[in-house]
């Protein structure tokens, strides 16, 4: 009956699918899948142990090796399903003058609570949590005479010498863990837990004790939990026609996101041309769909030094130029659905590669403030500061640069960036960034520590810089490129800082 019963454990845990839940799962680094190795010592309670509850004494005097392999599915932050392959061995001596030496593999299938993630939901480096589950597990265990070795019957899972296998005694298990669970890194969490399992057989220990109370195990480990981030998917009615925008996205003052309100419609147009000549005079179109919004609203472009903002054609008094950014301010928008502003921005001669125009439109909805974000990528052609640049290279050498390197330059308040490169002297980034890896963009030069350190790319938030420095990795290959954040021009040690 105990063996058909393992068979059929067996074959659910590898039948039974984890993804019978389809729910947003993507916290504090952790999401779908995630795998486990649990190494620890592996303890036995039962007719033949002296300190049954003494932890401390058992694991210094009668534990021995055991380890655990874990797939876990986390459906929720604070809720996730568990499979647990586990082997290890057992011993203990009596007073007797008796010893029992045993060794077993386990299958088991878990569930597992965070209980403050279920009060908090936000990023926590340490969290406890509980697991409780079923499992079955088959062992061989054999009781000798302490100095004769002399096998003591019965024994299970070896002949009468103690040596020769036998059949393998199956059992079944009820596995309750305690653990810590300690964030490392986004995807690596350090896991300390203490789990015992009861059984529903007496012989582990080959001895029957005179009170009806069943053996059982415990191992106390340390582990190593690595998390594969799951996509985020979430089960909705066909029959309710779905809202492709949220109705109340959530601002914050540091970090806005991207609203478009479906009752006004809102976006904005922007047409520049994709390339422009160095030193040229162009005109920079805008058009705002904004519907029935007739509210405060603030329009915001940010050139990149070089670029000046020089004549408003609209000959709107709520337009300004003012530290690189081009401010069209109004108390109350026009009651046009679609309002056009044009003004002329003129490139100075020195610029060059790749620039990032960044924009966006304020305003209020009730008592919230809304964001619409808007960049421009245009690219200055620059034939004469190349041929400059190769003019002056060593004889027999050609510097083929085709980045602008400059002097970083500070903005108020949050700003991102994207860093692609640090030398120890300032004359290596136009090679290795400019012309090995084709940076055309501005690059942002500073000194740090005694680094050089070179930036390109500036956003107001951080999903923009992400979505920058993929498609930058992607086009120069600069592998290492990362995201650094600044306030008022002070680079912060950590981005988390820049959302506090």
């Amino acid at each position: 009956m105990k063996s058909n019963s393992l068979k059929i454990l067996i074959f659910l845990c590898f039948l039974i699918p984890f993804n019978f839940i389809e729910v947003d799962c993507q916290v504090n680094g952790i999401g779908g899948y995630s795998f486990k190795i649990s190494p620890g010592a592996l303890a036995y309670y039962g007719d033949m142990s002296t300190n049954d509850f003494n932890i401390f004494t058992k694991l210094a005097n009668e534990s021995k090796f055991g380890i655990s392999a874990l797939v876990i599915k986390q459906f929720r932050p604070y809720f996730a399903a568990q499979a647990q392959f586990f082997t290890g061995s057992l011993y203990c001596t009596a007073s007797n003058n008796t010893y029992f030496a045993g060794s077993l593999s386990e299958l088991s299938l878990s569930v597992r609570l965070d209980p403050l993630r279920l009060i908090k939901r936000r990023s926590q480096k340490l969290s406890p949590y509980l697991s409780a589950g079923v499992g079955a597990f088959g062992f061989r265990s054999v009781r000798r005479q302490v100095g004769t070795n002399l096998v003591l019957l019965p024994d299970f899972g070896y002949k009468e010498d103690g040596l020769t296998k036998s059949g393998i005694n199956t059992a079944m298990s009820l596995p309750l863990a305690i653990g810590l669970s300690y964030q490392v890194l986004p995807f690596l969490q350090l896991e300390l837990e203490h789990a015992l399992r009861m059984t529903n057989t007496d012989l582990l220990d080959c001895l029957k004790g005179s009170v009806n109370i069943n053996d059982m195990f415990s191992q106390t480990s340390i582990g190593l939990r690595f998390s594969i981030p799951g996509k985020a998917v979430v089960k909705t009615d066909p029959t309710v026609p779905q809202l492709t925008v949220p109705l109340q996205p959530i601002t914050t003052a540091k970090d806005t996101v991207k609203a478009v309100l479906p009752e006004f419609n809102l976006f904005i147009d922007c047409k520049i041309p994709d390339t422009i000549t160095a030193g040229q005079i162009i005109e920079v179109k805008l058009r705002i769909n904004k519907g029935k919004y007739s509210g405060p609203a603030k329009l915001t472009q940010n050139l990149p030094l070089g670029f000046t903002g020089v004549h408003d054609l609209t000959k709107s008094t709520a337009f300004a130029f003012t530290n690189q950014n081009v401010i069209i301010d109004w108390d109350k928008m026009p009651n046009d659905q679609i309002i056009t502003y044009n003004y002329e921005m003129k490139i100075m001669e020195d610029q060059s590669g790749s620039q990032v125009i960044s924009g966006r439109l304020d305003y209020q909805e009730l008592s919230n403030s809304k964001t619409v974000n808007f960049n421009k990528t245009v690219f200055i052609d620059n034939q004469k500061l190349l041929t400059e640049k190769v003019a002056v290279a060593e004889p027999g050498k050609t510097i083929s640069s085709k980045g602008n390197i400059k002097p970083a330059q500070p903005k108020t308040g949050i700003e991102f960036r994207v860093q692609c490169g640090a030398f120890r002297e300032n004359n290596k980034a136009d090679e290795q960034l400019a012309s090995k890896h084709n940076v055309t963009e501005l690059i942002q030069e500073e000194v740090i520590d005694g680094w050089y350190k070179y930036t390109v790319g500036s956003f107001r938030t951080y999903d923009e810089a992400v979505k920058y420095r993929d498609l930058f990795i992607s086009r120069t290959g600069i592998l290492s490129a990362f995201i650094v954040a600044y306030n008022d021009g002070q680079r912060l040690a950590k981005i988390t800082d820049a959302f506090k």
